[in-house]
């Protein structure tokens, strides 16, 4: 049985745009920037989908070597990993499967994990992520005097 990926949800939230989707990951204060077949990659990881699936996907989408998009997916969901944005998605998960034939594929390019922390102080910060079923401005315990 092949591992399920998931967004590692609640402590990473994500964003699509037009071309490009915006992640960020609250425990660390990073966030990323991905677009092509890193954007496609992501948003089929939305749904959940293992590395096997991935590939195909990405093969059945894209022209180019089977073993170089094999070995780039790979690095990317190991990327992912490191910087905690994906998790193994529980047993009970379902694999998202082959899905539909491309019409018209394009180019393949290794997907790129664009890496920003410039406002790593600033989202670390947030009050609003740091609370407690009591709310905000309550002190957790931790932080009592």
């Amino acid at each position: 049985m092949s591992t399920l990926y998931r967004i590692n949800r609640p402590k990473v939230i994500s964003e699509a745009f037009e071309d490009e989707v915006v992640a960020v990951n609250f425990d660390t204060g990073s966030y990323y920037g991905m677009r092509t077949t890193a954007l496609t990659i992501w948003n089929l990881l939305e749904q959940g989908a293992s590395r096997q699936t991935l590939t195909r996907r990405m093969a059945a989408l894209y022209h180019g070597d089977q073993q170089a998009i094999s070995e780039a997916v790979s690095e990317f969901l190991e990327q992912l990993r490191t910087h905690d944005l994906i998790a193994e998605a529980p047993a009970a998960g379902a694999d998202i499967g082959a899905g539909p034939a491309a019409d018209h594929r394009g180019p393949w390019e290794p997907p790129v994990l664009s890496v920003y922390e410039d406002m790593k102080d600033l989202l670390l910060l947030d009050p609003i992520h740091d609370v407690d079923e009591q709310g905000w401005p309550a002190r957790k315990p931790d932080q009592l005097v």
